[in-house]
């Protein structure tokens, strides 16, 4: 059975973001997939310490809610990542979770878990794709430092003010046909 796992890092539950991973997740499950979900929003998040534990040992000294993260993404198949964009770039929730990924890498900075598939998804008010583009391509070199393919990056734009729900269902359509494909 294919694992994926979910980091999404939007406030709002039941958000642009939100809702384009929930469909990630169905096409997914949809095709036999176990699926673990992390709220980057939870309070119980703590930031990276710069300990340098990760380069002794494996995982990270941090004890709090994302401490089971380490051995998920060691065991996954794919990776899923997505923030809304706030002033051009990821949220303040999604960074503290990009810190939180430097046991991913080993003392030359190489990969630990290459070779997993990623898909991102971002979602911003601003109709303007340019306005993001700094903070996706960002968050997506990032994700790809870390030795995962990127399948497929979703960016749904201009959703603050009279959204395009027609754009909305067909990114919906794409999330969980990315979902299906991220199986097998």
């Amino acid at each position: 059975m294919s694992k994926i796992v979910i980091f999404k890092g939007s406030p709002r539950k039941n958000g642009y973001t939100a809702k384009l991973l929930e469909q990630v997740a169905k096409g997914a499950k949809s095709k036999g997939a176990e699926v673990i979900e992390f709220d980057l929003n939870n309070p119980g998040i703590r930031g990276c310490q710069g300990c340098f534990y990760c380069r002794t040992h494996d995982g990270c000294a941090v004890n709090d809610y994302l401490q089971p993260m380490y051995e998920d993404i060691k065991e996954a198949d794919a990776i899923v990542f997505g923030s809304p964009i706030y002033y051009y770039k990821i949220t303040g929730q999604s960074k503290i979770w990009f810190d939180r990924t430097f046991p991913m890498t080993g003392n030359d900075y190489k990969p630990k878990y290459p070779g997993k598939k990623l898909i991102t998804v971002f979602a911003q008010g601003n109709p303007d794709p340019k306005i993001g583009a700094e903070g996706v391509k960002f968050a997506n070199d990032m994700l790809e430092e870390l030795g995962w393919k990127l399948e497929d990056s979703i960016n749904y734009c201009g959703t603050s003010h009279d959204p395009d729900l027609a754009m909305f269902d067909e990114l919906s359509l794409r999330a969980f046909k990315d979902g299906e494909n991220l199986v097998g």
